[in-house]
């Protein structure tokens, strides 16, 4: 049998499994979670299973391979083609918002593998793209420099910011019901551009009034 939506072609079946699997897997954990469990939350065969996925390594692959590799390509085609770079890092902020709200259950997944066990059976799948998306991120902020919108000896902490914003909000959101409002990557990316502090209230290095 073919495992179709391990190379991305998912109907609503398999689709129905795969978020079955994605909350179970980041509730108990991919290695604690039995394919028998899987079936049986998605109330389906596991014949069923196997044909779309091949496997529960394939199930994993569904959920971490397909989608971050199309995250990959969203933040590629926004370096490369938005021309405003103020516009060009709120939307790749926006994108990292967008892929947490689209599917919590399998952020909160592939959560679970980035921070679980590195011997856990699908953390493997998360390496090709921890790279990639660290660089397309980091491009977004060295486009900022270039236009001289930051200096360009603060890339690195800047960037720095810029990676924490993501992570500390799509945590608040997946663990801590915060919201990820669509107005939020903009408000944020001003933030961190203009500062939070009110003009005047700080005249120089440790002198806050």
């Amino acid at each position: 049998m073919t495992a179709t939506a391990a190379r991305g072609e998912v109907g609503p079946v398999a689709s129905h499994i795969a978020r079955s699997a994605a909350k179970l897997f980041a509730e108990r954990g991919y290695d604690a979670t039995s394919v028998r469990e899987i079936v049986e939350a998605a109330g389906v065969a596991k014949p069923t299973l196997y044909y779309y996925f091949g496997s529960k390594e394939g199930l994993a692959q569904a959920l971490v391979t397909v989608p971050l590799a199309g995250l990959v390509d969203r933040l590629k085609g926004l370096v490369a083609t938005e021309d405003d770079p103020f516009r060009c890092a709120e939307r790749v902020l926006e994108a990292h918002y967008a892929f947490c709200r689209e599917d919590p259950d399998r952020a909160r997944f592939i959560y679970s593998l980035l921070f679980g066990p590195q011997r856990s059976g699908a953390a493997g799948e998360l390496e090709p793209f921890k790279t990639e998306l660290a660089a397309w991120t980091d491009a977004a902020v060295r486009r900022l420099a270039e236009a001289r919108v930051i200096g360009r000896d603060r890339v690195e902490d800047f960037g720095l910011a810029f990676r924490g914003l993501i992570l500390a909000s799509t945590l608040d959101y997946l663990y801590g019901e915060k919201p990820l409002g669509p107005d939020l990557a903009h408000r944020q990316l001003l933030g961190i551009l203009n500062g939070f502090g009110e003009r005047g209230a700080v005249d120089g290095p440790g002198a806050v009034r």
